[in-house]
């Protein structure tokens, strides 16, 4: 039962995200714009972080291999959870402006419905470029490439959770938005960096209130030596946070005051 949810869930999100790509492509050249710029955009980071390590060769450590996996990483992650739950993002607005009411007039999940309700065409870019950065400098093995595409989708996850939780704060204080943004902002700047060089403070937020260790610090050294009992905490940590995000979620949905809004979705 649990299963044939999940695949339908799957399978319906899946015809969403892909009427949204196929809408974006009908005009080529802003969607080969938004694609092709951002996966330029991270080869540029890169690059930077070459001539940086051209420098200095090591940072406690980190190396600039350990970079291209962790950059990889973080880029199909990040795509995926924009390609498929940009929704998420705007969960914030959405409950400070009464605009959920659209979603609370379906049977699925109004979180899940949020979530796909929107999809960001130039995380293609990020995808394409974590892809090709993983395959051509990360040194790919068979064993490395399942790891990598395993930790892709947790870590994912667990960004995709990290979101939905800190946009659903807005049920509950009023106007969050700016606030969800920065916290995200905090999370994806963090992880776009050798994480050797965090200490102290940082670190202990990334090992609690932002969880960049379990989407960046760990992950990337899983990929490059395996070990099973990590392996399973991440993937416990990523289910811990499926479950709390949701609960949040559902917890503030019963705060929730409706817009009275009528709109029209084509």
């Amino acid at each position: 039962m649990f299963l044939s949810t999940v695949g339908k869930y799957t399978a319906l999100g899946w015809e969403m995200t892909k009427l949204s790509v196929l809408s974006a492509m009908e005009y080529r050249t802003s969607f080969l714009i938004q694609v092709i710029g951002m996966a330029v955009n991270n080869t540029a980071f890169l690059i930077l972080w070459y001539i940086f390590f051209k420098r200095f060769p090591m940072i406690n450590g980190w190396t600039f291999q350990d970079t291209v996996l962790l950059e990889a990483l973080v880029a199909v992650n990040f795509s995926l959870v924009m390609i498929f739950g940009r929704g998420a993002f705007e969960l914030a607005r959405g409950i400070t402006k009464g605009e959920l009411d659209y979603f609370l007039s379906f049977p699925k999940s109004v979180l899940w419905h949020v979530a796909v309700s929107k999809t960001e065409i130039s995380a293609i870019g990020d995808l394409l470029s974590g892809i090709l950065f993983y395959t051509f400098l990360a040194n790919p093995t068979p064993e490395k490439t399942l790891l990598f595409v395993f930790f892709s989708v947790v870590t994912a996850l667990i960004f995709l959770s990290f979101i939905v939780i800190t946009q659903s704060i807005a049920f509950f204080v009023g106007n969050f938005e700016e606030a969800a943004e920065t916290f995200f902002h905090a999370l994806l700047g963090i992880v776009l960096y050798p994480q050797s060089v965090f200490s102290g403070t940082l670190k202990f937020l990334m090992l609690t209130i932002i969880p960049a260790f379990f989407m960046a610090t760990l992950p990337v050294q899983l990929i490059q030596k395996f070990d099973i009992k990590l392996s399973l905490m991440i993937a416990g940590y990523a289910v811990l946070s499926i479950i709390v995000a949701t609960l949040v979620f559902n917890k503030g949905l019963k705060r929730y005051e409706s817009g009275n809004l009528i709109n029209t979705r084509l």
